[in-house]
């Protein structure tokens, strides 16, 4: 059984992952990821003639700008399915105790898939020249070190417009810092292999690594997961709405409803976090959501619990 004290952290990872699931859900639906062009009649002749693949037939034709929103429209629903199968069921094994294949399932999404999301970001352009020519180039041990990808991370963050709230630097630490205690990274790497050898985590003298928890080590496990995961999938969320707004935007009225919706969340499960476990780039972050949601006047003005007013902003996204 999860602890009652994770359970606000875990709703709030699943609303996010709900979240992003039902774009790719309603954008099928709406035939959101298939895009439509014009061309003259003799480029549709050559287009029906020609035994290239389309990608390539729009190289070969210098239609640049076509080809690369019909790889981003391709890449986009279909690498963010395969990350959020790995969350949830992340999620379902951790709720169940069963930390190894959550952490093993959890190393994929936070390194690879948001490296891959990132490199959207940053330079369409590039992305689709770099998969075009040279796909192991946006693999992430090209990203620099730790310091290179929070340079990366910040460049990211002032794209999305979240460069106060979120820390670069910390979610560099959070994904690829082996020799940090504070690190998805050493975790999982224990969590993938019996035997770790890298001297920030190696495995120590009769000890296989993740095989012997029991209910401390579960527990001490789960509260590092539910601590830092809403963190890193409240950045997620927020790099996958600025790339998904080129290809299917919403309306403002409905990303404004989701924000305060997951901000709620967010609220929720920072306040279960332990005082000697948390960090103060969360406490950045809970201010930001809090100014966000008029978290501190509002409850008082509507006579409520602080608990009762994010409950229902959660359910409503309404202040």
């Amino acid at each position: 059984m999860l602890p009652k004290e994770f359970e606000d952290a875990h709703s709030a990872c699943l609303y996010i992952h709900d979240v992003m699931v039902e774009f790719i859900r309603s954008g099928e639906q709406q035939n959101a990821f298939n895009k439509t062009f014009e061309f003259s009649q003799e480029e549709i002749d050559s287009l029906e003639s020609s035994d290239l693949h389309i990608l390539d037939w729009l190289q070969k034709n210098n239609k640049h700008d076509e080809r690369a929103i019909v790889v981003r429209s391709m890449v986009l629903p279909a690498v963010l399915s395969d990350m959020l199968h790995c969350i949830f069921e992340a999620l379902s094994a951790s709720k169940k105790g069963k930390m190894a294949v959550a952490y093993m399932l959890l190393r994929k999404p936070l390194q690879e898939s948001l490296y891959l999301l990132e490199s959207m970001a940053l330079d369409e352009t590039d992305f689709v020249n770099k998969l075009s020519t040279d796909p192991l180039f946006l693999r992430p041990k090209n990203g620099g070190g730790r310091e290179g990808h929070a340079r990366r991370i910040s460049k990211v963050l002032s794209k999305i417009g979240l460069d106060e709230a979120i820390d670069s630097q910390y979610i560099s630490e959070l994904r690829y810092d082996k020799k940090s205690y504070d690190s998805f990274d050493g975790v999982c790497n224990h969590a993938m292999h019996l035997f770790t050898e890298h001297k920030a985590i190696k495995t120590e003298l009769l000890n296989i690594n993740f095989v012997f928890s029991k209910g401390k080590q579960i527990y001490t496990q789960q509260r590092y997961l539910y601590t830092r995961l809403p963190y890193l999938l409240y950045y997620t969320y927020h790099l996958f709405e600025h790339i998904a707004a080129a290809i299917a935007p919403t309306t403002p009225e409905y990303f404004i409803n989701i924000n305060r919706r997951i901000g709620a969340y967010m609220l929720l499960a920072y306040q279960e976090i332990d005082q000697d476990f948390g960090t103060e780039e969360m406490d950045t972050l809970a201010s930001c959501l809090q100014n966000f949601l008029n978290v501190d006047s509002s409850p008082t003005k509507c006579a409520v619990s602080k608990r009762d007013y994010l409950v229902r902003i959660c359910e409503t996204g309404e202040l």
